[in-house]
């Protein structure tokens, strides 16, 4: 096993590892009630040092997951490995993973440095107070380790948790919506100095989220999840550009995907008496589809495409965002407009998109149509 650095420049015996979900089950039974499967056997291969991100709405699997794979639920079935070996049935402190939470889980009579050193001089490092310091410096919290954790804001309580997760230089991390708690300014800075630190250290990471930008901006990969099952798994420009489902198509982007009832038309599709894009895909004449359009792909044109009327249109002065009706139809598209280009409220528009950029649905199922 080769050495790698810890976050103060030293060095100790802890290499990334690989981590393997398989089949992975969860269901909680009460009396009287009907059992619940949380989890519906995913599988998941994350390479060592890679960082996955699992996006999904509240209430679909993911901190669950996360928490079966630190040990703190028990696995109903399927197996979890660490490098070589299963940790299914192995106490939380035997897994050797660091884990950050969104209920912070901090020690109320202890300082924020005594929280941060209390995992390290249970293992005895000697080294504990200097790593301390560091991680302190690098999340922009010195001010902060004589505190204790009652005179914290809640944002200053999250970047603690997240230190205290990242302090142990662990080979697995995972971190529950690290950044969740903290404001628009906080949030890119220690969201920036997340990666740096995981990119310099090394750590196998999972962070669990339900902000899309957080995923995107973070991730290697994506694990988009739905009623505990992963809809999709892939690299960020994968999941956006070419989105397996409708769920995916809708739940990442903004602004969001516009659907819209069509027809197939074999080289492309029909949107009610809108009109008609071509698409890369052959739809089959008539076939019931879902035409999913995002607004970055739409553009304005002479040519053919579909026809509306600007309801609304915002200009955000690097671009604008225009609302349209489109005949026939109750959902409303948006495009997005290039700056020097406005549009009013009122004026009639042909709005059109790239054929590779068209995502085609099957209307029953969701499914892509490949």
């Amino acid at each position: 096993m080769t050495a790698a650095p810890t976050i103060d420049g030293t060095t100790q015996n802890a290499t990334a590892q690989r981590l393997r979900l398989e089949s992975l089950r969860k269901t909680y039974t009460a009396r009287g009630r009907e059992p619940f499967e949380a989890v519906k056997g995913i599988d998941l291969d994350i390479e060592p040092g890679e960082l996955v991100a699992l996006l999904g709405p509240s209430g679909c699997g993911k901190t669950t997951t996360l928490r079966m794979i630190a040990g703190l639920e028990t696995v109903t079935a399927g197996r979890i490995m660490i490098g070589d070996r299963s940790v299914g049935d192995l106490p939380p402190g035997k897994r050797n993973v660091g884990v950050g939470f969104e209920s912070y889980a901090l020690y109320p009579p202890l300082t924020v440095r005594e929280n941060l050193a209390y995992g390290l001089k249970a293992r005895r490092a000697k080294d504990a107070n200097a790593r301390v310091d560091a991680i302190a410096e690098r999340l922009e919290m010195t001010e902060l380790l004589g505190m204790r954790p009652a005179n914290l804001s809640s944002g200053q309580k999250q970047r603690v948790a997240l230190a205290r997760a990242l302090v142990r230089n662990p080979p697995v991390l995972l971190l529950d919506e690290p950044l969740s708690h903290l404001d628009a300014g906080q949030r890119q800075r220690v969201r920036r100095e997340l990666k740096v630190l995981q990119r310099e250290f090394g750590y196998t990471t999972i962070v669990v989220t339900h902000d899309q930008l957080e995923a995107l901006s973070l991730a290697d990969r994506m694990a988009v999840m739905d009623a505990g099952v992963i809809k999709q798994f892939g690299t960020p420009d994968e999941i956006f550009d070419v989105p397996a489902d409708r769920f995916v198509a809708d739940f990442v982007g903004e602004p969001s995907i516009t659907l819209l009832p069509g027809t197939g038309t074999g080289d492309g599709v029909r949107v009610g008496g809108a009109g008609g894009l071509k698409s890369a895909v052959a739809v089959p004449d008539g076939r019931e589809v879902l035409v999913g359009l995002r607004p970055q792909d739409c553009h304005p044109t002479d040519g053919p495409g579909l026809e509306g009327t600007v309801l609304v249109f915002e200009d955000l002065l690097e671009f604008g965002l225009a609302t349209v009706e489109l005949p026939g139809l109750d959902t409303r598209m948006v495009a997005q407009v290039e700056s020097g280009h406005p549009l009013r409220a009122g004026d009639r528009v042909t709005l059109a998109a790239p054929p590779e950029r068209v995502h085609v649905f099957d209307a029953a199922t969701g499914e892509r149509v490949r």
